[in-house]
């Protein structure tokens, strides 16, 4: 009723207008590639409401009940690795450069953490020996 009363008051090009819009808003909200109701892959491992966010050669990253999960195709059940086009020739090569990565990732973090272990010691030293002042050793 209120939809015959506005459409009846507004001109038709407000009303186009609004539904371009409505159109628009709906048509931009994120939509997973894929929903799912539940997964168990091969270890026994149970996901539930899957939603799958960005599929990899070796892995499929995605949002469910509990939180979310980086899952390797390997362990998914057949029907499921067909569907996500599972190669494990290119599943090994990804999971190898992924693997690199992560430890370059690790290392950098590691040396980062330690660059500023350092200057954190060395600020410490400068605050001390400022408040200590100028040290004499007069006999």
């Amino acid at each position: 009723m209120l939809l015959i009363f506005f459409f009846q008051r507004a001109n038709l090009r407000k009303v186009k207008s609004y539904l371009l819009i409505l159109t628009l808003a709906l048509v931009a909200l994120p939509q997973p590639v894929w929903a799912e109701e539940d997964w168990q892959t091969t270890d026994g491992t149970l996901y539930q409401d899957v939603h799958v966010i960005r599929v990899e050669d070796d892995a499929i990253t995605i949002l469910y009940k509990n939180g979310g999960a980086l899952v390797p195709l390997y362990k998914l059940p057949a029907n499921l690795q067909q569907r996500f086009d599972y190669d494990p020739v290119k599943a090994k090569i990804a999971a190898e450069k992924r693997s690199k990565e992560d430890a370059e990732n690790a290392a950098a973090l590691q040396r980062e953490i330690e660059a500023s272990e350092t200057a954190k010691r060395a600020h410490q030293i400068q605050v001390a020996n400022q408040l200590n002042g100028p040290s004499t050793n007069a006999p």
